[in-house]
């Protein structure tokens, strides 16, 4: 009789112990996959280090709300200077890059783009207020332009030198800090760069009203996430995380509050 009941008390503890195994094996959730996002860190207000030592702007705002929407997976970051981001999404260093990057046909070749655009990105001339006669590129022959390194601009005006034989742009590229550059089109070491509106009213803003655009847009175009070549499953969660962001009107909240205006399709 005692053996009985003992092979009874086994039995229970062990459909018990099953059975709760099974309940927690239900309720563990998945675990989030990392990825290591790369974030420009001097390009104020959309990527660049506060005072804090913290990485902040609306590149950061926007990814950190698709973040909130992807649970299956969990961004990590690494703030780092424009050129490298392509260089580390090229050996597969990060899984996504962020910094108001545009379209041109050698980056497609290379990475993966969005579909869904968050920011438009209207670019055009910028020179100093009073300079005259300079209302488009055939104005600028055998002038000098600035490009910081990786810029979009500078696809742009190189294809425009190809397509000119006899009527190049002088362009000259680096990685100048903002007050660098401003120094150098004041000075007249340069004629001209390649700016959005807001960039031109922000500098004016900090450096006074120095500079104007001119002339129709070199470029009009949007700005994407990248992701390495052939991750179409992390571009497919980004692209429906963008969607709800601009259905909600979130995305246009972030542009006004840390931009100053709704930048999400107009400029």
């Amino acid at each position: 009789m005692k053996k009985s009941i003992t092979k009874i008390i086994i039995a229970t503890l062990i459909a018990a112990t099953m059975t709760s195994s099974v309940f927690a094996a239900k309720e563990k959730k998945p675990k989030a996959k990392k990825i290591l996002v790369a974030v420009g860190n001097a390009y104020k207000p959309y990527c660049y280090i506060d005072e804090k030592g913290k990485l902040a702007g609306y590149e950061y705002e926007v990814l950190s709300a698709i973040d909130e929407l992807l649970p299956q997976y969990e961004f990590e970051y690494e703030p780092t200077q424009f050129t490298s981001l392509f260089s580390g999404l090229s050996q597969k260093k990060y899984d996504a890059i962020a910094q108001q990057i545009e379209y041109n046909p050698d980056r497609y070749e290379r990475y993966e783009f969005t579909k869904e655009t968050y920011t438009t990105f209207i670019t055009y001339i910028t020179v100093l207020k009073e300079t005259q006669g300079i209302n488009s590129l055939e104005d600028l022959s055998g002038k000098t332009a600035y490009i910081s390194n990786g810029d979009n601009s500078l696809w742009y005006l190189e294809d425009f030198n190809k397509k000119h034989p006899g009527k190049e742009i002088k362009i000259e590229t680096g990685n100048l800090s903002t007050d660098e550059r401003m120094a150098g089109l004041k000075s007249h070491r340069w004629d001209f760069t390649v700016s959005t509106k807001r960039d031109v009213e922000s500098r004016n803003k900090e450096y006074g009203d120095i500079l104007k655009i001119t002339g129709k847009p070199v470029q009009t175009s949007s700005t994407y996430f990248l992701f390495q070549k052939g991750n179409t499953e992390l571009r497919d969660a980004f692209d429906g995380a963008i969607r709800e962001l601009k259905k909600s009107g979130k995305l246009r909240e972030i542009s006004i509050a840390v931009i100053g205006g709704d930048y999400t399709e107009s400029e």
